[in-house]
């Protein structure tokens, strides 16, 4: 029984002497007014064991030295190396709230520190326990049943009922005042920790907590369908949750019609998907049989036909105004599309001779073809190629017909305009080929 009291109290001090560690306060001028001991040496290179106990009524930390008032009103200076612990041990104050385990355990977090105090300074035993006797009590009310609030001890039972009703009260508002209910994450709330906690072997208490569970359950089912067509309305939802917030409507057993419409449109969407990328590897497939080269390509009949009915559905899915979330593969639909239709226009731009819009046109396109695939792009790529080409000939020749016009030399000027003109035709430059030919006569 002895054995088992003195290692008690040695957990006891540990919190002693961890108050007196985590409250030695002071600017170093002014000094604390708290009684205590001190394990002090008599020279800084003294043993341990040689150590004796200094009380004192208040200290003064001056960082390298303490500052202790003994009894007796008198000032001691005791540098740190001399205080077996490394500091003086203020009386013990009980904490005004022992309520958990932890709060408890708390006490015994510096046992091994006591312990080797007690090793080092044998002789300071009755002086360490007369110190830790306000914690030996504390201990025996809080594993008697009781805990201690606000300095007042009261029974556990009183105080968890108490406590219960009022961190209920504060959880049930907190639920009323989230307006996304499925946002509310009850099991991880502070005031619902606490809750379960309080209700530890207590049914009544327990069925209340099951009451809280299953009332904010039925909330977020109320809100689950509102806000689940709001979030699909949202561009910024991802497709990952777009699929898991459709799938959540799919459960519900009877939609509104607004779900039923947004489901129809999610299978039209699903289905939509599956044609374009169907076209897509088509169109790909097929400009990856072909050699680039410098002349636009015609689509086949049946592409064609395919890229008019997949454009048709497009129009059709987006004239039904799904939620944002509701999506289809814009982006490779627009470049399914682009390409289809500017290949014509390329065609005719390349006929004649137009090389400076079809350059254009093809800064525009290339990156679409790029989307559809590497064989597509390569087309488009060479295309692109072959017209900035003929622009850059285009741009060589008439700058150098520009410059033998400056120097005079007006046959080397229309020659290098006529050779740009085979190029690619202008008007601006025809005009400019006819000027050099017939200048204006000079008035007599």
């Amino acid at each position: 029984m002895k054995s088992r009291f003195f290692g008690f109290l040695l957990a006891l001090l540990a919190a002693s002497t961890l108050s007196a560690q985590t409250s030695l306060t002071g600017d170093g001028r002014q000094a604390v007014e708290k009684s205590g001991i001190a394990l002090v040496k008599p020279q800084k290179w003294s043993k341990s064991n040689e150590a004796v106990v200094m009380r004192f009524t208040a200290y003064t930390n001056r960082g390298g030295y303490f500052v202790l008032r003994t009894p007796s009103g008198q000032d001691r200076q005791v540098w740190v190396e001399q205080i077996v612990g490394g500091a003086p041990l203020p009386n013990p104050e009980i904490p005004d709230e022992i309520i958990t385990p932890t709060q408890r355990n708390a006490l015994l977090a510096e046992i091994d520190l006591i312990k080797q105090l007690l090793i080092k300074v044998p002789s300071a035993k009755i002086d360490l326990e007369e110190f830790a006797k306000p914690f030996v009590e504390a201990i025996k009310r809080y594993d008697g049943g009781e805990v201690r609030i606000s300095g007042r001890w009261e029974p556990v039972a009183t105080f968890r009922a108490r406590e219960f009703s009022i961190a209920e009260s504060q959880l049930r508002q907190a639920i009323s005042e989230e307006t996304e209910k499925a946002k509310f994450d009850l099991e991880q709330h502070s005031l619902f920790k606490q809750l379960l906690e309080l209700s530890k072997g207590n049914a009544q208490l327990e069925a209340k907590i099951e009451a809280i569970r299953t009332g904010l359950k039925n909330k977020v089912l109320a809100e689950r369908q509102a806000k689940t067509i709001a979030t699909l309305s949202n561009p910024n939802t991802s497709d990952a949750d777009a699929a898991q917030l459709l799938a959540e409507l799919k459960a519900i057993n009877e939609p509104d019609p607004r779900v039923t419409r947004i489901l129809e449109q999610a299978v039209t969407a699903e289905l939509l998907q599956q044609e374009i990328s169907k076209f897509q590897k088509e169109m790909e497939a097929y400009f990856a049989a072909m050699t680039p080269g410098d002349t636009p390509p015609k689509l086949s009949i049946i592409l064609e036909l395919q890229n008019q009915i997949i454009s048709e559905q497009v129009a059709k899915f987006r004239s039904s105004a799904p939620p944002a979330a509701v999506r289809i593969p814009e982006e490779n639909a627009r470049a399914l599309s682009e390409i289809s239709t500017g290949l014509p226009k390329l065609s005719s731009l390349f006929e004649q001779r137009n090389y400076s819009e079809a350059a254009t046109d093809l800064s525009r396109l290339t990156p679409q073809a790029a989307r559809i695939g590497p064989g597509t792009e390569a087309v488009f790529v060479s295309l692109k190629t072959a017209a900035t080409k003929q622009v850059d000939l285009f741009t060589k020749l008439r700058a150098e017909g520009a410059t033998a016009e400056k120097e005079g030399n007006t046959k080397e000027a229309i020659a290098k305009y006529s050779a740009a003109l085979e190029v690619s035709p202008n008007a601006e430059l025809s005009a400019k080929i006819e000027q050099l030919k017939n200048p204006p006569k000079k008035q007599p």
